[in-house]
């Protein structure tokens, strides 16, 4: 099985916080970079710094996956048209229970279930607590 690269692009610092709390439990990631597009800041720029890292991850023969937080944002679309060049996944809505669920299981299965996984932690760390279901 393959190793895995997990590049994070969020708007502003929201990956770079994401991954700097993952660290806080989980201890020092490897293989994982975070990146943010900030007001002002050059997309095409990104764009080529994203590129780049991509290209860099494949020769290295890594699998990469490129989580982003906002389906159809400026990141999302730096992913698209990485993903249009290069062999790489996209995950969209990147949170803390997906991010610990990837990294934490990164080398356990294929790149297809994996993220398959993550979604499903996604999905299921969004709950709805009621006061009146809790006991005091």
């Amino acid at each position: 099985m393959k190793e895995k690269f997990v590049l994070i692009i969020t708007h502003g610092n929201f990956g770079k916080g994401l991954l700097n709390g993952i660290e806080v439990i989980m201890g020092k990631q490897e293989n994982v970079l975070a990146l943010g597009l900030n007001l002002g800041d050059n997309i095409e720029l990104l764009r080529a710094e994203v590129e780049k890292i991509v290209r860099e991850k494949l020769r290295e023969n890594k699998e990469v996956i490129i989580a982003v937080d906002l389906f159809g944002g400026s990141p999302f679309n730096i992913a698209l048209y990485v993903m249009k060049n290069y062999d790489v996944k996209v995950i969209t809505g990147i949170n803390m229970p997906m991010l610990i669920e990837l990294l934490s299981s990164i080398n356990m299965y294929d790149i297809d279930e994996l993220l398959k996984n993550i979604h499903k932690s996604a999905v299921d760390g969004i709950k709805v607590i009621e006061k009146s279901s809790l006991k005091f």
